[in-house]
């Protein structure tokens, strides 16, 4: 048997034909001789010629598989050499027609190489057209691929930013409610802070909004106006049963208030405006305050003539809140070199206390001189809290019809009542009189401050009769005048007892602060203090100087069972006495919430170590008050400041029985380190008030070396009676030029010196000029430099207040006092504009013709005697003066029907008494 190794073949059988039978087997193996002439045979490199069951090839060729053509040289015509043609073993994976495919096998069926040749080309060519088609294919797939890459990544990008989004989201998410949370304990801290009655003085909420009568300039903000709006406090305290008005927090009904000097006002209130504002904006309501929609703060139906520019708020109000937060926000970022966070913001936002609310007033313009600010009225809550309120939501808890019957009465005993602050003041002669007023008093729930002198030899039953009335009403507040104390000899029983009635009232809860004089040997004529006494329910005590030196120990005492006292008043004694209080004074130690002081300084000027001893005590001081009395000797003053103020760090104030002045400044005699010390100090203490008031040349000459450095001044009132001096020249214009002065009051006289001082004067900063001009030599001079000093700055003078006044004359105006009336009048800041001159009707009627009341909203003239029929010229002349709010005819002759047609325009018109502010 042979071995499968061997080749197997046909035998070669000359001239005679053999059938071929092909197996069904996988795979086979061709070899076919034959001998062709002149041709080229194709060499298929694959060993391997696949078929079927059915003997037919595959339809397609692996791609991966190489065809290769070879040309092959057949020698002779016999059979002398075999050419082998081998097929892919995987021919059933070429890919090709179905015409190429049947005609392959039909010639290998037929042995015809040639053919079979032919066919291959055939199917070669089809091959490299399938390839480049399936490489074009795989060019798009792969652009496609890429393209879908790139959509992939930029789909994973936008996923990543969303993601980033949605954690930023997250994060303001947190921030805000962070936001809200501090924004709510703000608000609640403001809410609920309770104001006692001697330290809130007028209303303490209001919000800010640009005025409506200039433009808004966000690219400017130095030269914005801003007005001043109160709030109404009402809510549920002041809920009747039969209420039919709303009791939401609300703008008062009032015009407002324009604000001076802007800038100032926003750094030390702008914190406490911002919770104001942000309180209404999203609506935050707190301790029994209700915040409505911002559309509903202005009451329009509530609304008079004289509060109808209300109006126009109404639709600017939200925008307006928004201006004047970015305002804030922009000019805090602008002082602390960066952006402040608002929790630092709200953080800073301290309460307001009384003397931040009394400085209030000295940034609004155009206050009104006999009204309570906002037309509010102040109100007590059953829970002690002061409210100010507008005189809907008053009337609505407090009858009418009674404060009328006390107001009546209260006129009769030559007394006052002031019923938006419920303050009485009343002199009583007699028992009887008292018996009557006590009675009225009981009836009238909406009296907290009470002013009573009682003239008579009054017993311990009078103070007791007082003490019982007290302790029916809601008064807070008592200033106890005492006339002649009955001697030893009458009411001998009740002589070391006659005080105690006075005891009890000081105890009373519902009385925060007391003020006694006329008392004599209080402590001796009163049981003594026992260890349960507590007067922690007072916050202000006004005691006399008389009683520490009476008996120390007795107000040692005193002061120790008052431990929520704030403010201590050392009232003076009777007329102009010297006392001494001696080491002892030392012992009595002050409550550390104490942070107004105030001491007769010019009782004590003997006894400075005394002062020293009893300031010292007071460690949480945040001023000092020191009388310096009614003498002009105040050289002790500086002994004074120089024993107390090298280690306090509080302001301390100089007082002339209530009027606040300079240290002494103007003493000729002092030295160039005490006026450096005291300047310095008031610099730093915000020192805005410079008077020059007949300084000597060396004070002045100080003063002026001082400015050089730095100088907060910003009002400065000169008053010059001789001759100037160059020095003192040289000095007040160097002020005048190196300060940014706002006001200015200059009382000019017949000196040539003076027109260099006004040739010195910045326009730009000056917001308000009072001249006092009595005619001389140089009257036309200065006019001119004025006049020239304005037409020069014309662009750039923000002007907003000019008073001029002319003592004496002939009645007629010069030419040069003509225009710089003129001028002035023309000026379209001007804001205020007051005029004290004698002038014919024809040239008043002219000036007011030309003046620009874009912005003007105050008018004074005092023009002569004029009849009614020359005030309604001038009315005819202010029919332009849509934006008028005051106007003051001195001296004019008014009638009710002039006053009201002014006031039907919102114009509040009279004929006050002129007097020089």
């Amino acid at each position: 048997m042979k071995s499968s190794s061997q080749t197997r073949s046909i035998k070669h059988y000359p001239d005679v034909v053999l059938d071929v039978v092909l197996s069904n087997s996988d795979k086979c193996e061709v070899t076919n001789v034959g001998r062709i002439s002149n041709s080229t045979s194709t060499v298929l490199q694959q060993q391997d010629l696949p078929f079927d069951d059915k003997n037919d090839m595959q339809s397609t060729l692996a791609p991966n598989k190489a065809v290769q053509l070879a040309q092959t040289e057949v020698i002779g015509s016999d059979v002398e050499q075999q050419q082998v043609v081998s097929l892919p073993s995987d021919f059933r994976s070429m890919d090709l027609t179905s015409n190429t495919r049947d005609a392959l096998v039909q010639a290998i069926k037929d042995g015809r190489l040639d053919r079979l040749g032919e066919q291959l080309i055939v199917c070669l060519q089809d091959l490299k057209s399938e390839i480049a088609k399936n490489n074009e294919l795989a060019s798009k797939n792969y652009e496609l691929a890429s393209k879908n890459n790139e959509l992939t990544a930029h789909v994973i990008r936008l996923q990543e930013a969303f993601d980033a989004k949605q954690d930023e989201m997250r994060q303001l998410q947190i921030q805000s409610l962070d936001r809200l949370v501090i924004l709510q304990n703000s608000v609640m801290a403001l809410a609920t802070q309770t104001y006692e009655l001697h330290e809130y003085p007028i209303p303490r909420l209001f919000i800010v909004l640009p005025n409506v009568r200039s433009t808004w300039n966000p690219l400017d903000s130095f030269r914005n106006k801003f007005c001043l709006y109160f709030l109404c406090e009402c809510g549920e305290h002041t809920k009747s049963t039969k209420s039919n008005i709303p009791h939401h927090i609300h703008l008062a009904k009032h015009g407002g208030y324009d604000i001076d000097r802007p800038n100032e006002f926003f750094q030390q209130y702008g914190p406490y405006v911002l919770t104001i504002l942000r309180m209404l904006k999203f609506g935050i309501s707190v301790a029994g305050i209700t915040v409505p929609a911002l559309s509903q703060l202005i009451r329009v139906d509530a609304l008079d003539q004289a509060t109808e520019s209300l109006k126009s708020l109404t639709k600017t109000i939200e925008s307006g809140m928004d201006q004047v937060i970015n305002h804030i926000d922009k000019t805090s970022a602008d002082h602390n070199g960066e952006l402040v966070s608002f929790a630092e913001q709200m953080e800073s936002n301290e309460a307001l206390e009384g003397a931040d609310l009394r400085q209030l007033e000295s940034f609004l313009s155009n206050k009104d001189s006999d009204r309570v600010l906002g037309n509010l009225y102040r109100t007590v809550t059953t829970e002690g809290h002061v409210k100010w309120v507008c005189v809907d939501h008053f009337r609505e808890n407090y009858h009418a019809k009674d404060a009328e019957v006390f107001r009546n009465y209260v006129a009769t005993l030559q007394g006052t009542f002031d019923e938006k602050i419920g303050r009485v003041e009343v002199e009583l002669s007699s028992r009887l009189q008292a018996d009557q007023f006590y009675l009225a008093l009981e009836k009238t729930r909406s009296i907290y401050e009470l002013r009573v002198d009682l003239e008579w030899e009054t017993t311990q039953g009078d103070l007791k009769k007082l003490r019982n009335t007290l302790a029916l009403t809601n008064v807070g507040v008592l200033e106890l005048y005492l006339g002649q104390q009955d001697g030893p000899t009458r009411d001998i029983l009740n002589r070391n007892h006659r005080y105690e009635p006075l005891l009890d009232i000081m105890r009373h809860r519902s009385i925060q602060s007391v003020s006694i004089r006329g008392l004599q040997d209080f402590f001796k004529r009163s049981s003594p203090l026992s260890r349960n006494d507590d007067f922690s329910n007072l916050r202000h005590l006004d005691i006399p100087l008389q009683l520490l030196e009476e008996d120390i120990y007795g107000v040692i005492l005193l002061i120790a069972k008052t431990r929520n006292l704030s403010r201590l008043v050392i009232g003076p004694n009777a007329g102009n006495t010297q006392t001494s209080l001696g080491e002892t004074v030392g012992e009595l130690v002050f409550p550390p919430t104490l942070r107004h002081l105030e001491i007769p300084l010019y009782q004590l000027k003997d006894d400075i170590p005394s002062i020293k001893l009893l300031v010292s005590n007071a460690s949480n001081l945040s001023s000092l008050t020191l009388r310096t009395g009614p003498s002009g000797d105040n050289s002790y003053a500086q002994q004074a400041y120089n024993a107390i103020a090298e280690h306090q760090a509080y302001p301390i104030i100089f007082k002339e029985w209530g009027t606040s002045i300079p240290p002494p400044l103007g003493e000729p005699n002092q030295s160039m380190e005490w006026v450096e010390h005291i300047f310095r100090f008031y610099r730093n203490g915000s020192m805005e008030e410079l008077v020059v008031d007949n300084l000597d040349e060396s004070t002045l000459d100080a003063l002026a070396k001082v400015t050089y450095n730095e100088s907060g001044l910003k009002e400065l009132y000169l008053r010059r009676d001789g001759q100037l001096g160059d020095p003192f020249i040289n000095n007040i214009s160097s002020i005048v030029d190196r300060c940014e002065l706002h006001q200015i009051r200059f009382f000019l006289y017949e000196d040539e010196g003076l027109v260099r001082i006004l040739e010195s004067i910045q326009w730009k900063h000056l917001r308000e000029l009072q001249i006092y001009l009595k005619p001389g030599t140089f009257e036309t001079r200065v006019m001119r430099v004025l006049v020239d000093g304005v037409t020069k700055m014309s662009e750039k003078v923000e002007l907003e207040r000019f008073l001029f006044w002319r003592e004496g004359g002939d009645g007629t105006l010069t030419l040069p006092e003509g225009d710089l009336l003129q001028t002035f009048v023309a000026l379209a800041s001007i804001e205020k504009l007051e005029l004290y001159v004698d002038m014919a009707l024809e040239q008043m009627l002219s000036l007011l013709r030309s003046a620009d009341f874009s912005r003007m909203h105050h008018l004074e003239l005092s023009a002569g005697s004029f009849d009614s029929f020359q005030v309604d010229a001038i009315l005819e002349s202010l029919h332009h003066a849509t934006n008028l709010r005051r106007l003051c005819l001195w001296y004019a002759n008014i009638t009710e029907e002039q006053k009201g047609r002014m006031n039907a325009k919102g114009v509040h018109f009279s004929r006050d008494i002129p007097f020089l502010r």
